[in-house]
């Protein structure tokens, strides 16, 4: 931070060093060896020529800049002075500081010199000194007489200062002044324009920063004044709009820094801003309603009107340095101070309050102005970054942080669904094994205790228990949910009871893809399905043809079983418990099972969504 402060104060002091060079230049006095003329005489005069001196000529001392004495608004004027030359051996030079209005420089009666000046067809304002050469034969020792014809439109006129001196002396003094009164004003323009849209650029990216845009507005308003200022020649047929778009830029300018101020020293107030935008529209109103004649009361009183409005704000600045202290503070008040003082210079210049040459400064504040504020926006840009950057690292660690918990939450909900599947699994295949082979050892063995048995029934009984255990275990096959693997084994089991009691035992398989994927628990109800249908047709039938045909079709199984046995009427009350037991595991796996008596034997359909 302490790097950051003498950054700015090296800053302001080098804008500072800038402004009083400049203005060091402007106001010098000549050199012993230049004649400055400092009395004149004027008077006006539509004449081509030089009037006499019998006519109503009147004595002045330069710079001459007073309200033109007439109510018309375009106004010939002619200047006349002399100069001694007591040495004709090197040429002399006429060098002009101000030559605002332009005209027709002569010496001795011969022309020396022209500049536009003000005319029916064009206004025009120089802000450039001219520097001519006195043609030699055009001179003599002695007293020699200068005059200048120009016109003014301007509410004042303008003319200044004349010096007259060798080339050695007035060239370096002519281009001092040419670049601070003109490259300095360009230079100034050119990086208020570019500043401007940069800033303008940067806040479309980010508008909630309110300051920014305000900023880049001013600035641009500023830079959009200074070109219109500095064009020379306007046609007189856009004059009016011209001056319209000057008052609306330079109005505009003071609006939006005064409100910018108010909203830098946190003490915005929504009535002074609509006053002065109030304000700043009637006045471009009014001269885009009653144009040039309104021209005098608008920079005489209606310009000046803002100056109680921004003093306000300027206080505020102020107010808000001193409490706060911090550089960026200190910087703003010291630059708007800065840019007052100049802007008020330049009023009383304008507006012929003091007798001081019309030399405008704040061009050459400016570009101070526009350091210190970049400074310091930058300054607040670069600390927005640095916050953001903070709390992106604090979002991150919290991120990262919840990504932990996260994981050892998503781990430990792995944990209980894994122990919670298997202890859904183990209860399913008790249950299983308890309503499936436990029942049927425990029915085999309460038969045999009390009947003697034939071998042949007790074999059956305990076939059927084996056959019940191996569905379950077939079921249960690990990392693989593969249905065809598990009916292949079913169809091997039952070919080998059907076959030794001379059953015709058909399986068919129409249309079946190379897998088919279904979870354990429904081949489970599938299988035993068909070991209820089955072992029906063993225990019941008395067929001796049994086919089984599994049939694929898009998202569909379709098995079929049918015999030619004795059939039975599926719709008897006297059905017993199998038929309901298997429409009961059909609806848990969202099948459809039919069973049909046909003219010899049965039908028994299962249709599964797969």
């Amino acid at each position: 931070m302490k790097r950051r402060n003498w950054v700015f104060l090296a800053r302001n002091f080098l804008c500072a060093l800038w402004l009083m060079m400049g203005t060091a230049v402007l106001h010098a006095e000549p050199e012993a060896s230049v004649n400055r003329i400092r009395h004149a005489e004027f008077i006006l005069s539509d004449s081509p020529t030089l009037p006499p001196a019998s006519a109503d000529w009147h004595a002045i001392d330069l710079p001459h800049h007073v309200a033109k004495p007439t109510d018309h608004e375009l106004v010939n004027y002619w200047y006349r002075t002399t100069f001694v030359v007591n040495n004709l051996d090197e040429p002399l030079w006429v060098l002009f500081p101000q030559l605002l209005s332009g005209g027709d420089v002569f010496v001795n009666g011969a022309l020396i010199g022209s500049k536009p000046s003000a005319n029916e067809r064009i206004q025009v304002r120089w802000y450039l000194p001219e520097l001519w050469l006195i043609p030699p034969l055009s001179i003599h020792q002695g007293v020699n007489e200068i005059a200048v014809n120009l016109g003014i439109r301007e509410p004042f006129t303008s003319f200044g200062e004349i010096d007259i001196g060798p080339e050695y002396i007035q060239r370096p003094v002519f281009n001092q002044l040419l670049f601070w009164e003109d490259t300095t004003a360009y230079i100034s323009t050119a990086l208020c324009l570019l500043t401007g849209a940069f800033i303008m650029v940067f806040w479309s990216r980010r508008p909630q920063e309110k300051l920014y845009g305000l900023f880049g507005v001013c600035v641009l308003f500023w830079g959009l004044r200074t070109l219109l200022l500095r064009t020379p020649v306007v046609s007189m047929d856009y004059f009016l709009l011209w001056r319209l778009v000057y008052y609306f830029a330079t109005a505009g300018f003071i609006v939006l820094i005064s409100i910018f101020m108010l909203k830098f020293s946190e003490r915005s107030n929504v009535v002074y801003n609509r006053v002065l935008v109030a304000y700043w529209l009637v006045g471009c109103l009014t001269f885009a309603i009653f144009g040039m004649p309104v021209r005098h009361f608008l920079e005489a009183f209606w310009l000046t009107g803002f100056l109680p409005l921004s003093l306000y704000a300027v206080t505020s600045i102020l107010i808000y340095a001193a409490k706060r202290r911090t550089h960026n503070a200190i910087s703003m008040g010291l630059a708007i101070v800065f840019a007052l003082a100049l802007s008020i210079h330049d009023l009383a210049v304008q507006e012929a309050w003091v007798d001081w040459p019309e030399i405008y400064l704040m061009h050459l504040g400016i570009p101070a102005f526009l350091m210190v504020m970049v400074g310091i926006l930058m300054d607040r840009f670069l600390d927005s970054l640095a916050l953001v950057e903070s709390v992106n690292e604090q979002l991150e660690s919290r991120v990262a942080n919840r990504e932990t918990e996260l994981r050892q939450s998503y781990e430990q909900l792995r944990k209980l669904e894994r122990s919670h599947a298997a202890t859904e699994e183990r209860h399913r295949i008790l249950q299983d094994m308890h309503d499936g082979v436990g029942s049927q050892l425990l029915t085999t063995l309460m038969v045999a205790q009390t009947t003697e048995l034939p071998q042949k029934t007790l074999v059956s009984l305990l076939q059927d228990c084996l056959d019940d255990m191996r569905l379950v275990i077939d079921s249960l096959t690990p990392d693989d949910h593969d249905l065809l693997p598990v009916l292949g084994n079913f169809r091997f089991r039952m070919e080998s009871r059907f076959r030794p009691l001379g059953i015709h035992f058909e399986w068919q398989n129409r249309n079946m893809p190379e897998s088919l994927e279904i979870d354990p628990d429904s081949g489970l109800h599938i299988l035993r399905i068909l070991q209820e249908v089955l072992a029906n047709i063993l225990k019941h039938a008395e067929a001796d043809h049994v086919q089984v045909e599994l049939q694929f079709a898009p998202a569909l199984l379709q098995i079929r079983v049918t015999d030619n046995g004795i059939g039975f009427d599926p719709d008897s009350p006297n059905k017993g418990r199998g038929v309901n037991n298997m429409r009961s595991r059909a609806r848990k796996i969202g099948a459809q099972i039919q069973l049909n008596r046909l003219d010899k034997g049965t039908e028994v359909i299962l249709d599964i969504p797969v």
